[in-house]
């Protein structure tokens, strides 16, 4: 019986340990790194161990693992592979510091552009040996690295407390008062021989706690995971299968989560083509010269060793709709001429423009492009069309993804006012130059996904970012405000990054909102008040709340949510449970709105392609990010197929291992109740199991 008792025992602490090892040998792996990098030491590159770099130094790029956080002095434009950070899906062109900026200090989220994070991969960079190469200052090392904040976020991650967690500490307190109580029944009638007692009474103690009540959680989180990995979904921190079980909101980014990936390119109109209005059945070329122009230089593509176009979807769709080719990082050939770069700025998600000043023939340009509205407010107000934000916000209805672009003639001479000019000093006095026109097509699983999980009690929303796919930010969550909130339901809702207009559209064909439902859009801010419209832009009423949910629902942009979080946050967090759709908003907004729930207590889930969806993938407490990586630190969960459907199956997951470790817990509980009153029964009978009974008790029926 001894024996038995023993392998039970031990066998529950094996089973615990190997699932346990399991789970650590899989972040170890993410850890673990080893290797040499070219350091300049005394005037000369020398070749050292990774561990003996420390920041400040200068070493040279190499394709392969990057082991520091860097940021580029010199070189070319180094390809990296930011989808173990970062998830996301294309490879990202870096480009050294800009000189005009050498007066600031630098700042990781402001240089994104320029900065390496340690845990990406450098796909292609420059060839040279030594000083020659491309070279970049080494700014965090070790632990203090974006990879290495990111799995310590990890190693001290606590996981979501339930009831249980509560409940335990009560049900293990009474069990101890049981196991003293029966521990002195035992010594009261069996009083013959006080070493066989003991013993005896030690068996009894140890069936009021089960051996292998540990293993239940643990166990069933194991099988779980195993199950998802079959599936193509990788899971870094198996605790949140769990949480995943306990999940009542999902959140989802739109452009590559719940549409397709790419951009399909509709048209690129001039200002005299602007009041036509836009069909979305097909696509048409670009005619208007100057546009074709802007087209083909105001982007942030780089061209790879084997020919690929390396940059966001928008930039890629629109080069490809002109007859025009990427020399290299300096200069491209437009309609049989080299147009050559004389300065660019990357997309900027404060002023949501992007710009280039480039030489074309004997004239010098400036070329900016960005959202209608932030183009509008660089224009002359006599270059606009008639009726400019209508036309664009009708677009936005029919569903239509639209850039603006917008032109001027360059006036300094000299290269070094080219290297010494700032955005603000382009960016401004502007020519409009017309709109280019996209549409990102639905996934046709999304609608069904959303329906699913209607039907499981899991209320979903769509979040998303401005301009999502023209850059990639890491952000410390830790560092986002967090609100005071109340706590409220309301069945759908989404978060919109495009156009509130475009927002609205999706959130149609999603199923999130009604054909026929009534969107009140609160849309800008006037001196302090909010400028609330219908879907028509006609002037509109705020509903009550008894209106709210059952016959009218809200859009907000993303500077009106703001607004009312500092403002009247009582307000705000009466409306956000009823808003469907929040338009333009930053990747801050797109945390504070995760994080709004979360502070609430709500169980919350986001799934997204990476990218700008890091800061809301780490807010929430379940993160599913779509990634080609199988090894990311960006979420808990990766999905390896990029597909939506993954959702489904890690919630079913959790369900499943949490419904099961419930089921385990409760049964051992019950079992060492049954067990432990029986040893006490046969004490005071003086009778005793055979051996046969007690291994078929404790071999086959636990």
């Amino acid at each position: 019986m001894a024996i038995l008792n023993t392998v039970v025992r031990i066998t529950a602490g094996l089973v615990v340990s190997v699932f346990q090892y399991s789970s650590d040998l899989d972040l170890y792996r993410l850890m673990v790194t080893e290797g040499t990098v070219d350091v300049l030491r005394d005037g000369v590159m020398t070749t050292v161990d990774q561990v003996n770099v420390v920041p400040g130094d200068i070493v040279r790029l190499t394709p392969g693992l990057a082991y520091f956080d860097m940021v580029i002095l010199q070189g070319s434009s180094p390809l990296l592979d930011e989808s173990a950070l970062t998830g996301e899906v294309h490879p990202v062109a870096k480009r050294p510091l800009d000189p005009a900026n050498a007066d600031l200090t630098y700042e990781p989220k402001v240089n994104k552009s320029s900065t390496i994070s340690a845990g990406t991969t450098i796909l292609e960079c420059s060839e040279k040996e030594g000083i020659q190469g491309d070279l970049a200052i080494v700014t965090q090392t070790g632990s203090f690295t974006a990879k290495g904040k990111l799995l310590s976020d990890v190693l001290s991650y606590e996981r979501h407390k339930f009831k249980f967690d509560k409940e335990v500490k009560l049900v293990l307190a009474i069990l101890a008062v049981e196991a003293i109580a029966l521990l002195a029944i035992v010594f009261s009638v069996l009083e013959d021989n006080w070493e066989y007692s003991w013993f005896y009474a030690m068996f009894v103690v140890g069936t009021v706690f089960p051996p292998l009540l540990p293993s239940v959680f643990v166990v069933s989180v194991g099988i779980s995971c195993k199950r998802l990995q079959r599936k193509r979904i990788t899971c870094t921190d198996s605790r949140g299968i769990l949480i995943a079980g306990k999940v009542k909101r999902a959140f989802f980014d739109k452009t590559g989560t719940l549409t397709k990936q790419g951009l399909d390119f509709l048209s690129a109109k001039p200002g005299t083509e602007f009041q036509r209005l836009e069909s979305v059945t097909g696509s048409s070329g670009v005619t208007d010269h100057a546009l074709k122009l802007g087209l083909a230089t105001c982007h942030t593509l780089h061209a790879s060793k084997s020919g690929t176009l390396i940059g966001p979807a928008v930039d890629r769709m629109g080069f490809s709709a002109v007859s025009a080719q990427v020399l290299d990082e300096e200069s491209i050939s437009f309609e049989g001429t080299t147009v050559k770069y004389l300065k660019r700025f990357e997309f900027d998600h404060q002023s949501m423009t992007q710009s280039v000043i480039i030489s074309h023939g004997d004239k010098m340009l400036v070329y900016v492009k960005g959202s209608p509205e932030a183009i509008a407010k660089l224009c002359v107000p006599s270059s606009l069309p008639p009726n400019f934000h209508e036309k664009t916000r009708q677009s936005a209805r029919n569903g239509i993804y639209q850039l603006a672009m917008a032109t001027s003639t360059y006036t300094f001479k000299t290269a070094k006012s080219v290297n010494e000019v700032k955005r603000a000093d382009i960016e401004k006095e502007l020519n409009f130059a017309g709109v280019i026109n996209f549409q990102n097509s639905m996934k046709e699983d999304s609608p069904q996904v959303i329906q699913e999980l209607r039907e499981g009690d899991i209320v979903s929303a769509i979040i998303t970012v401005s301009f999502d796919s023209f850059a990639v930010i890491v952000f410390d969550v830790k560092q986002l405000p967090l609100f005071d909130k109340s706590n409220s339901e309301h069945p759908f809702f989404s978060v919109q990054g495009d156009n509130v207009l475009t927002g609205i559209y999706i959130a149609k064909k999603a199923g999130l909102i009604g054909q026929d439902e009534n969107v009140v859009i609160g849309n800008k801010i006037h001196d302090g008040v909010i400028e609330w419209l219908d879907a028509t832009d006609s002037p509109a009423a705020l509903p009550s709340v008894s209106e709210l949910g059952v016959s009218s629902s809200l859009a907000l942009t993303g500077e009106v949510w703001q607004h009312l979080l500092l403002s009247d946050p009582t307000t705000a967090l009466i409306l956000a449970p009823h808003t469907k759709v929040f338009g333009r908003c930053t990747p801050n907004d797109k945390v504070s709105i995760v994080s709004t729930f979360v502070e609430q207590g709500e169980t919350t889930l986001f799934c997204g392609d990476g990218g700008n969806d890091c800061g809301a993938l780490k807010a929430a407490h379940v993160g599913i990010a779509l990634s080609d990586a199988e090894a990311s630190v960006v979420a808990p969960f990766t999905s390896l197929d990029k597909t939506i459907t993954s959702v489904l199956d890690v919630l079913k997951e959790g369900r499943c291992a949490l419904a099961s470790a419930f089921a385990a817990y409760k049964y051992m509980i019950m079992y060492g109740q049954v067990e432990s009153i029986n040893q006490v029964a046969n004490a005071y009978l003086s009778i005793t199991f055979t051996e046969w009974v007690s291994l078929h008790a404790s071999a086959v029926i636990v």
